[in-house]
């Protein structure tokens, strides 16, 4: 099974506050000029996206500068939910899967955010988050990434809170993968393949990303793995719907 772990890109769709919303726009139409193109205007830390050093130490490197081998390595699905509405994680909470978060592997942290994703005062702005100390923890665990089901590993609000956990792990090279989905078939403790590989922005502090989990031999047959996609809901595909019952 490959399980798809993006969240989409969409007009309007969720992201950090204070930001301007995206747009995808048709700036030309099949129907009339021989092939279809879109405009898309969206930040680079907008839907499933990861982050470079560079985003806040511009000493160190940006998206372009990192090698392949830093968006790829065993993952391993950690369920922490139940959480409040800004719950701080801290290492107690991550304890609990001492046994599982291993040098090496990239440790994808559920909050249950990612199930609750839209435009909405909690999901925008009271998200749970990975405090210095549980970045430490993880830090000291040799990890070599994190990804995380809501807007920004780091909390909304006042600095330290936004950017402790960033400064930690950012600082360390480590990658940070933010507002994904995990879903729960991958909450069973095995260690998968993970890869997030970024789009080549020259200069950036971060880019758009389709992460995907796998397990060992999915991708060795001749015949495509299964998948676990993600689903776009019908509401935000109209767009093509329209297109396609015109006659």
């Amino acid at each position: 099974m490959v399980y798809d772990l993006a969240q989409p890109h969409f007009n309007g769709g969720p992201q950090f506050p204070g930001q301007p919303p995206n747009t995808i726009v048709y700036q030309q139409l099949a129907a009339v000029k021989a092939a279809t193109v879109e405009e898309c205007r969206f930040m680079s830390h907008s839907a499933s996206h990861v982050d470079a050093p560079f985003h806040y130490l511009p000493k160190l490197r940006c998206i372009h500068e990192l090698p392949l081998g830093h968006f790829y390595g065993p993952c391993v699905a950690l369920d922490l939910r139940p959480l409040q509405p800004s719950h701080p994680i801290v290492s107690a909470d991550l304890k609990r899967y001492e046994k599982l978060i291993t040098p090496g592997t990239f440790v994808l942290l559920k909050t249950g955010w990612g199930d609750k994703r839209a435009n909405t005062k909690e999901f925008l702005t009271a998200w749970p988050y990975v405090t210095g100390d549980a970045a430490k923890y993880l830090l000291d665990r040799g990890v070599k990434g994190v990804g995380i089901d809501v807007l920004s590993t780091g909390g909304y609000g006042e600095y330290h809170v936004e950017a402790d956990a960033h400064m930690v792990l950012l600082g360390a090279e480590k990658l940070l993968l933010e507002d994904i989905r995990i879903p729960d078939e991958l909450l069973d403790g095995k260690r998968r393949h993970f890869a997030a590989f970024p789009i080549l922005i020259a200069n950036a502090g971060g880019s758009w990303v389709r992460p995907v989990v796998w397990d060992t031999g999915d991708l060795d047959g001749e015949e495509p793995a299964p998948e676990m996609t993600a689903k776009v809901p019908e509401e935000i595909t109209y767009p093509v719907r329209l297109q396609r019952e015109q006659k």
